[in-house]
């Protein structure tokens, strides 16, 4: 065996490890030029309540020891403490650790990807990377790499909702015009116009009793609208015949009605008389609902006639067969006489008078109705705790009560009065709207969008309002579509901005009404586009609507460009 020379043995390993320990060393020093960390967005930004913290490394070619290992963790620092995410192993070439190998002959990349729950305290991080440096089977000897910042805080733009949800309304179903309608008939002999009441049709009491009805309703001093008389005849004689004896029906209609008016001392209103011909259609109603046991037989065999002559034929032919027969056509050789006019109501200022003063007076459809007839919302809200008490069992003063809560900010007074109304009326459209409005407020947002989809079912327009969610929820187009009709308002500007639409944000917003909301995200656009003097009046312009936005706007890393400007400064102390 030959010798073993041990000491050339001992300086070759000292050799070798002193070469590592270089090799680690120069990766130490040449750490901040050697690796570059890129954020995907910067600052971080919340989409749908979720923070993607997207990184991309760069390492320089002849950077990385083929027997090197680092970890790389990224951390979520903010005043509540810290975040760390998941950690990224790069290993050299001459290693066999699990991890991403990182060629030393070329220029190299990696991905730190991370997705996470928004939280609050996010808006005033900073997102770190840290990462330490060993040689493979050495990780209790790890050297600490300094910590690199690499993004600013969080972005929370996508979440600044305004709370204009719509509001639902129950209908009041009161009628401002109502047209009320009596109708008597005149009964005709076989084949004859003249006025005949010793015919039986016209001395049976029912049609007596509806002549009588007539003379007294247009005594009753109600305001007439109009008044018709449609004449007919039996179908089984000839068409043009028929239709020349309908016309005299009703030309002796017309006469009963002008003497009746005139006989009655009543104006006269509108007279439209027709004739209508033959009232085939008449004929097979009552024969179908009579008790003729061959009803059937008789109708298809009419029926089965195309020519209008032939089928009049069978008809006369089946009076010879059938005596009742005659009984069905004899009610069809009449003149009907229709009286129209309009219902009495209460003028405007009588229901608004009596729904502050003496509410008791109206009916439910009143009282409803005179909410409508002011914009003052404590008059509304008077009112709809009139109809609460005044009709306890009705779902409608208990919703329309919350809806001008609503409108008026009161949310904890309106989510009892909807709870009430939601058991009056469960399900019902309107409360679920209004319920779903509740939990938007109160950041509930999958319950809101629940209950506004299930109003929307139900026939109420609810689209805003689930466009308002699927802002919250990242859907930004689908919001935009949601939004369809609704113009110059300021979630239609947010779901464009967050769309990259800002020019088409920037109109909408112009036009929309001038609040804290609308000023703040035209302060919003103009630091995205570098625009100092543009964010500096808008931020002032929404300040002065709401004070609290100083605050928000100081943490706000739309703003962080600008944190250091004496002017920004001054705006948000």
């Amino acid at each position: 065996m030959k010798n073993i020379n041990f000491k050339l043995i001992a300086v070759m390993l000292i050799t070798a490890g002193l070469f590592a320990g270089c090799g680690l060393n120069k990766m130490v020093r040449n750490y901040d030029e050697g690796v570059r960390y890129t954020p995907q967005v910067n600052p971080l930004e919340n989409h749908g309540g979720q923070v993607a913290a997207n990184v991309t490394g760069a390492i320089d070619e002849g950077y990385f020891h083929r027997k090197a290992v680092v970890e790389i963790t990224p951390v979520l620092k903010h005043a509540g403490g810290e975040k760390e995410l998941e950690t990224v192993i790069l290993r050299g070439s001459k290693t066999t650790t699990a991890g991403t190998m990182v060629n030393r002959d070329q220029r190299s990349s990696f991905n730190l990807n991370n997705v996470i729950a928004f939280e609050p305290d996010m808006l005033a991080s900073e997102l770190y990377v840290r990462a330490k440096l060993y040689k493979e089977g050495n990780a209790d000897r790890a050297t600490i790499l300094p910590e690199r910042k690499v993004a600013d805080g969080v972005i929370n733009t996508s979440q600044r909702i305004k709370n204009d949800h719509h509001v639902s309304i129950a209908p009041h179903e009161y009628q401002e015009e109502v047209i009320i309608t009596k109708s008597a008939n005149i009964y005709f002999a076989y084949m004859r116009h003249n006025l005949n009441w010793r015919l039986d049709l016209n001395r049976a009491a029912e049609a007596q009793a509806k002549i009588n009805e007539i003379t007294e309703f247009i005594n009753r001093g109600w305001e007439l609208k109009s008044v018709e008389v449609n004449a007919w005849a039996s179908p089984e004689g000839e068409i043009a015949f028929n239709m020349e004896l309908s016309e005299n029906r009703a030309e002796t209609g017309r006469d009963y009605v002008v003497n009746l008016f005139r006989r009655n001392n009543v104006d006269l209103p509108e007279l439209r008389v027709g004739a209508r011909g033959e009232d085939f259609d008449g004929f097979m109603v009552a024969l179908n609902a009579s008790n003729l046991p061959d009803k059937q037989t008789i109708a298809n065999v009419i029926n089965s006639q195309i020519a209008p002559a032939e089928r009049e034929r069978r008809i006369k032919d089946m009076t010879l067969i059938y005596a009742e027969i005659e009984k069905i056509l004899e009610p069809l050789r009449r003149a009907e006489i229709t009286v129209h006019a309009f219902e009495p109501k209460r003028t405007h200022e009588e229901i608004s008078s009596l729904a502050v003063n003496n509410p008791g007076e109206l009916d439910e459809k009143e009282l409803l109705f005179a909410a409508t007839l002011t914009d003052n919302a404590q008059t509304q809200l008077a009112i709809y705790r009139s109809a609460q008490e005044l009709f306890p069992r009705s779902y409608k003063g208990f919703n329309n009560a919350a809806a001008i809560l609503l409108e008026m900010g009161e949310l904890d007074e309106a989510a009892g009065f909807l709870e009430r109304a939601n058991q009056i009326a469960p399900g019902n459209g309107h409360v679920q709207n209004n319920l779903g409005v509740v939990a938007a407020w109160q950041k509930d947002y999958a319950n809101a969008l629940s209950l506004f989809r299930s109003a929307k079912a139900q026939g109420i327009p609810a689209d805003y309002n689930i466009g308002t969610i699927q802002i919250i929820n990242g859907e930004y187009q689908a919001a935009l579509s949601s939004f369809s009709g609704h113009t110059c308002l300021a979630n239609v500007a947010l779901a464009q901005l967050m769309a990259g639409n800002q020019s088409a944000a920037m109109n909408t917003l112009n036009c929309a009404p001038q609040c804290g909301h609308s000023a703040y995200l035209k302060a919003v656009i103009a630091a995205r586009n570098n625009d100092a003097q543009a964010l500096y009046n808008n931020l002032r312009a929404a300040i002065g609507f709401n004070d609290n936005l100083k605050n928000i706007a100081a943490d706000d890393r739309e703003f962080i460009q600008f944190f250091g400007q004496a002017e920004f400064q001054n705006i948000v102390r």
